[in-house]
């Protein structure tokens, strides 16, 4: 008797090791996040950094009166292999959306990220124009915690992070997805980031599905005749653009800056 219970737990712990060493990773799929945006708040940020203009102030206020409280945009993030692309969801705005989206809580910008070749792409339209930025991947100081968290049937770990020298995010990324990228800009942890929140832009945005699949993505972004800025070209351009001093403040130009490249 003794005998046959060793027998069945040898065999447990050999069927526990080998799904364990043959668990399915997946290696391709599409996400679909939702990224929710305390716009009142967004926007009180915004106006105590703005060059005093008391008509534009008030403007601003009486749009923020009708404002919502909060507002949703979706995207999803197509993945297969080193690669990731993520894609804004059209939708219609009202009318007070329409005018406060610009202030820059969300350009519906496209992202392309290669991993394993550590570069970068975005793609979003701004005063009528496009901006294409390709660069190497956004740099981010990461450490990991003991906290957890289900995403979208998914257990996700958390890990706190600093990028563009001071902007803080939490993120919660899973392992059971491999491949180290995220929404927008984020990557750099080991698996897929489903959730993030940075609190001084007032935004938090998590996946609300995984679909596992085989996407044919493309690196291609924008038209021929949009030429590629760095980071660094394109806080000049936003530099030069904005009127740092006549027209708007650093804290102006730095806070677009980070909406921009995150």
């Amino acid at each position: 008797m003794k005998k046959n219970l060793w027998i069945v737990v040898l065999l447990s712990l050999v069927t526990n090791v080998l799904v364990a060493q043959y668990a399915h990773f997946p290696s391709g799929g599409v996400i679909h996040f939702e990224k929710t945006v305390h716009i009142k708040n967004f926007m009180k940020r915004q106006l105590s950094i703005t060059k005093n203009d008391n008509f534009d102030r008030s403007y601003v206020e009486q749009l923020m009166s009708k404002a919502p409280t909060t507002y949703v945009f979706k995207s999803t993030l197509s993945f297969q292999g080193d690669e990731s692309r993520s894609e804004p969801v059209k939708q219609e705005l009202s009318g007070v959306m329409r005018n406060l989206v610009w202030y820059g809580f969300d350009y519906s910008t496209t992202y392309y990220k290669h991993i394993k070749n550590n570069s970068f792409k975005s793609l979003l339209e701004y005063g009528g124009s496009n901006i294409l930025t390709q660069d190497s991947l956004l740099a981010i100081k990461w450490k990991i915690t003991n906290e957890y968290r289900n995403i979208a049937g998914y257990t996700c770990r958390r890990a706190n992070g600093v990028l563009l020298d001071s902007i803080f995010v939490v993120a919660f990324y899973t392992d059971e997805i491999p491949l180290s990228s995220g929404p927008a800009s984020l990557h750099g942890l080991p698996g897929m980031i489903l959730g993030a929140a940075v609190p001084e832009h007032h935004y938090s945005i998590y996946a609300t599905k995984v679909e596992l699949s085989q996407p044919v993505l493309t690196a291609e972004l924008g038209k021929k005749r949009d030429k590629p800025m760095s980071r660094k070209e394109l806080s000049a351009f936003m530099r030069d653009r904005m009127g740092i001093g006549e027209w708007s403040t650093v804290e102006e130009f730095n806070f677009l800056m980070v909406n921009l490249l995150l």
